[in-house]
């Protein structure tokens, strides 16, 4: 493979990246922006972003899978599945945390990434901290009688509630990421962190 051909690669990643990355920004804005404000967020022409994307639905699409490698990503690097479940789930958090305009996008308009496939692989995704979750209430760390399932739904509220706090209002990232730690420690009835 020539050095070219190389160069091109890694620019198609680089300019994938930043349509994607773009298409988070704006449709976590607005989901029914259109495509030309996404572009232009880009920093790329429309016409590039279609030769990427030809149309709506592949760009929402590919988003969604890209949506749900990053959220992946990050309950693996949390280690779920190590220590006590109170410090697994603050871990969680944290490393969910900097995915706040991904999460305002899935969670703030669910048809915006209206695809069946996707929400049934978010399921799947979130299987470690249904786990976490299961296990802290067995070894008594989660004291709450809360279904497993609403803990799930009031974690990821908490983590968009907390990143619109960092990103809109006078939290600090600390103050925001102290604030998630407290509501979640008081919704599974786990100590408060110290």
């Amino acid at each position: 493979m020539s050095s070219e051909s190389t160069q091109e690669s890694g620019t198609r990643a680089r300019t994938r990246r930043a349509i994607l990355d773009a298409a988070v920004e704006v449709l976590s804005k607005n989901a029914a922006a259109p495509l030309s404000d996404i572009a232009a967020e880009a920093d790329v022409g429309r016409s590039t972003l279609h030769r990427y994307y030809p149309e709506r639905d592949d760009l929402v699409r590919a988003l969604g899978e890209d949506a749900l490698d990053k959220l992946s990503a990050a309950q693996i690097r949390a280690r779920p599945h190590e220590g006590p479940a109170d410090a697994a789930l603050r871990r969680m958090s944290h490393e969910c945390f900097d995915l706040g305009p991904l999460l305002a996008l899935i969670y703030g308009d669910p048809h915006a990434l209206s695809n069946e496939s996707f929400w049934v692989r978010l399921s799947t995704i979130d299987e470690p901290l249904f786990d976490l979750l299961e296990r802290g209430r067995a070894d008594g760390t989660f004291s709450s009688n809360l279904k497993v399932r609403w803990v799930r739904h009031m974690l990821w509220w908490c983590l968009l509630t907390g990143w619109e706090s960092f990103a809109h209002e006078d939290y600090s990232r600390t103050e925001a990421i102290e604030a998630i730690d407290e509501t979640v420690a008081r919704i599974t009835g786990a100590a408060a962190p110290r």
